[in-house]
């Protein structure tokens, strides 16, 4: 049992990374002696100040200098790696292909993509894992240029997430909203009559305003938000009983039930479209990132209802 939950967040890399620049001094030398990435040295370096409360390494003329912390602790973490090397002795060490791809998506992600991907990952041999974690407002750069995480999927082309210079940026497809209210028949909703209506907030991503408020903005615009929710069908159950209206992505029509009596309206005229994104770490890639890359690049290309990006 671990006495301190901070300490969950640390693996046999972060350790190994700790020792390394207990001997070499420098951020550089260590991610050349580990075969890892600088920023996966900064962000494990990161993860164990604030799981040990210290600094740790302090910067000097000669190099990165441990504390007093660092150098009381050096012998338990060297003593922890040496028994986590002597316990894997004999046992074949794990294939790229073997470990679990840890992907950061929105729900669309999920109703579109995700039931195929997993088809294809359990048609491999060895099988394919898939660890899925939602997407928030502040993206997991770090993580990603540390190896932590494999793949994002974010929408584009970029005017609400703005991403770090070194991550990769691809688009999948492309899409459009519509607008979900209760009518008689569809039609082409005003942007004046959008602004007076009360809405509801799909949250695709823990966030409290999306690009449609961007686009708003930019006019000088507001929407009323009346009633958030965690996903798409909460929002569409919803519309059944209120006199509101929603956003809604073209391409999850045919993924989602759509009550009697709610409408699928054109937006306000100028509404932009979007891409749908997937992001990498050039620097982190490997075989069964590509192959991730690849399986979900195939799926969108042979799907009809996906608009083709180029």
């Amino acid at each position: 049992m671990l006495n301190n939950n901070l300490l969950r967040k640390l693996d046999v890399q972060d350790i190994a990374i700790f020792l390394s620049l207990f001997q070499t001094h420098n951020a550089r030398k260590t991610a050349d002696e580990l075969s890892v990435s600088p920023p996966t040295v900064s962000y494990s370096l990161k993860r164990l100040r604030e799981s040990l409360g210290d600094e740790l390494f302090v910067r000097e003329s000669s190099g990165l200098l441990p504390t007093a912390r660092a150098l009381h602790i050096e012998p338990y973490l060297r003593n922890a790696l040496e028994a986590i090397n002597r316990s894997a002795e004999g046992v074949a060490e794990l294939d790229d292909r073997e470990l679990p791809l840890e992907l950061c998506v929105p729900e669309a992600f999920e109703l579109l993509l995700l039931p195929r991907l997993m088809k294809a990952a359990l048609d491999c041999s060895p099988r394919r894992i898939l660890h899925m974690q939602k997407l928030r407002e502040k993206l997991p750069t770090e993580e990603l240029m540390a190896g932590k995480v494999d793949l994002l999927c974010v929408p584009g082309p970029g005017a609400y997430f703005q991403l770090h210079p070194d991550l990769e940026r691809r688009p999948l497809f492309e899409d459009r909203f519509v607008c979900m209210a209760r009518g008689n028949r569809p039609r082409q909703v005003s942007l004046d009559e959008y602004c007076d209506a009360l809405h509801l907030y799909p949250s695709p991503w823990q966030s409290p305003r999306n690009m449609v408020d961007l686009w708003l903005e930019q006019l000088g615009r507001t929407r009323t938000v009346v009633a958030w929710a965690s996903n798409y069908q909460a929002c569409l159950n919803m519309l059944e009983e209120l006199p509101c209206m929603m956003m809604l992505p073209e391409s999850l029509l045919e993924t989602l039930r759509i009550p009697p009596g709610v409408q699928v309206n054109q937006p306000p005229l100028g509404c932009p479209n979007f891409t749908f994104d997937m992001v990498w770490a050039p620097s982190n890639d490997s075989p069964r990132r590509r192959w991730l890359r690849e399986q979900l690049t195939r799926i969108c290309e042979s799907d009809p209802r996906l608009g083709h990006s180029h």
